[in-house]
């Protein structure tokens, strides 16, 4: 996280990691700030011995920790727990602390569906599409037959993850999961799309053969990939793509490696991003 100005306790020399956001946090201004970005989706798992004694050997807040050491015995809510630490570093004023104590009390009686589907959504805008596909296929374990939009939203999104691993045929299949359950023009081009990357010319020919009512759809994906296509062509990645092919032919093989090897450094750290559980 960015540093923020240090008003209480120590800058920690050991920051306190939280695996779900990938986040490092090094002041308790810092914890304040992350709790504060995301009191949606805070649970029960913030209530922990490791952050308590994290904010008594890092922080050096022992009167702090002290107090937060019972509230963890207790099991007390993470209502409480949050507060109290809003409350004693002074971060924020008294009615921005009733205002998020309102919001996770609130929060508390959430469903167990409810409070992952917020984790997914808040992991597939991060960009952590896998760990946001897990969840999303526990999801529709549990969530009730009879709720159609919520199962057809979760299909779209598991479509949509698989679409950008190029798995189009999976995409496909879920895509059309998601239309039959909740029939919407967009998630009807999004099939189309994803069957045209999917099958071949004679395939995708006998598809919008066998689909006539769709003509106007049709044509609205092609459009679609034609932008998609001069986007490509104007795009900061094309051109880096472009500048690598022509060091390579120019014999400029050690900038080529170079310049190669930090694109592949870059691209494992995304992969690995997305993919820690």
């Amino acid at each position: 996280m960015n540093n923020v100005c240090l008003c209480i306790g120590n800058y920690a020399k050991n920051p306190f990691y939280l695996k779900f956001s990938d986040i490092s946090l090094y002041s308790i201004e810092e914890l304040c700030y992350y709790f504060m970005e995301r009191v949606h989706l805070l649970d029960d798992s913030v209530v922990s011995e490791e952050l308590v004694s994290w904010i008594r050997l890092e922080c050096g807040l022992t009167e702090l920790a002290d107090e937060l050491d019972v509230y963890v015995r207790k099991h007390v809510s993470v209502a409480a727990f949050v507060s109290t630490i809003f409350e004693r570093t002074g971060m924020y004023d008294s009615s921005t602390i009733k205002q998020v104590d309102r919001i996770l009390k609130e929060q508390s009686s959430l469903t167990i569906i409810e409070k992952y589907r917020k984790r997914a959504e808040y992991l597939y805008q991060q960009g952590r599409f896998r760990q946001a596909l897990a969840i999303y296929r526990e999801l529709v374990e549990y969530i009730p037959s009879r709720d159609n939009s919520g199962r057809a939203l979760l299909y779209y999104n598991m479509a949509s993850i698989y679409a950008m691993d190029f798995a189009y045929r999976q995409a496909a299949d879920l895509y059309y999961e998601a239309y039959l359950l909740h029939p919407d023009r967009q998630t009807r081009h999004a099939y189309i799309l994803a069957n045209r990357k999917a099958l071949t010319d004679y395939a995708y020919g006998a598809f919008k053969r066998d689909n006539p009512d769709w003509e106007e759809d049709f044509q609205i994906v092609e459009q679609l990939c034609a932008q998609v296509d001069q986007k490509w062509l104007d795009s900061r990645e094309r051109k880096l793509v472009t500048e690598l092919e022509e060091l390579k032919v120019n014999g400029q093989v050690e900038l080529y490696r170079q310049r190669s090897q930090a694109l592949m450094k870059q691209l494992k750290k995304d992969y690995k991003r997305q993919t820690m559980s």
